[in-house]
This record gives C-alpha cells, structure tokens and sequence, in this order.
C-alpha cells in the first residue's frame, strides 16, 4: 500500500488555486476591457467645431483684420462676429454664400465701410461664434488692442 505524503497534497492545492486565480483574473481584465470599449464612447462629450484666428489692428482706420489662421472649415453664414451693439456673419462680411466654406488663410475685415457698419475701437471686445442649429459656440475673443 502505497502513503501520500503531505506534502504532494500541498503542492496539487497549491497548483490548483493558482489556476483558479489565473483564470479568474483574466475573466475580470477581460470584462473590464470589454465594457470600457462599448460603454466609454456613449459617454464622450461630442466637440464642436475647432478654430483659431489671428487678428491685425489698424489703428489710423479703426478696423480689424480677421484671418481664420487653423482648424475646422466653417460655413460662413454660421460664423458669427459679435461686438459691441453688432452681430454679423461671415458671409454678410465677405459678401459670400452662407454656406461658402471658411478656410485657413480667408481674412475678413470689421469696419464701418462694410456691413459691419461701425468703426472698431481699440478698446472693443469682438468675440467669434459658431451657430449651427441655435446651438452657438465660442471659438475665439479679441479684446481689443490693449
């Protein structure tokens, strides 16, 4: 007749416990994943549109150079110039189809001579919008040249 030592039991638990831990594990990083890839993007905010602006002041004429500098192409009649008593597009301001893309490298100008209808002060705060569907968002802010 043949005895098991202590030890062998030991050592065949021991081995099976560990399996039980491994599998387990990767039963749970597995179902982290898992949820992480078909949850996480339901709860990503949706960004609007992306776009800088350079601006050059021309102080003897009080007017504003725009030039949409990088990022997204903007439809022109949604791109909003607002100032102080004033809120016009794009478009209105290039003399240009509302829904004419605006590009890196197109300038527009604020000035009294075009539909702005007023003069730019260096103290005027201009801020640029986005507004598709009611839905306005802010894309840039001249404060004036301070």
């Amino acid at each position: 007749m043949r005895h098991r030592s202590l030890e062998t039991d030991t050592l065949a638990m021991s081995e099976s416990i560990g399996i039980g831990v491994l599998v387990g594990f990767t039963i749970i990083v597995t179902a982290v994943v898992g949820l992480n890839v078909l949850v996480a993007p339901q709860f990503e905010e949706s960004t609007g549109p992306q776009a800088n602006f350079t601006y050059d002041y021309v102080d003897d004429n009080e007017l504003l150079l725009v030039t949409h500098s990088r990022g997204d192409e903007l439809e022109a009649g949604k791109l909003e110039f607002s100032g102080p008593g004033n809120n016009v597009t794009w478009a209105t301001l290039a003399n240009r189809n509302e829904t004419e893309l605006v590009e890196p490298g197109d300038i527009t100008q604020l000035s009294q001579a075009n539909a702005y209808g007023r003069r730019v002060s260096a103290g005027d705060t201009i801020t640029i919008y986005y507004n598709q569907s009611g839905n306005r968002t802010q894309l840039d802010q001249w404060d004036g040249a301070r």
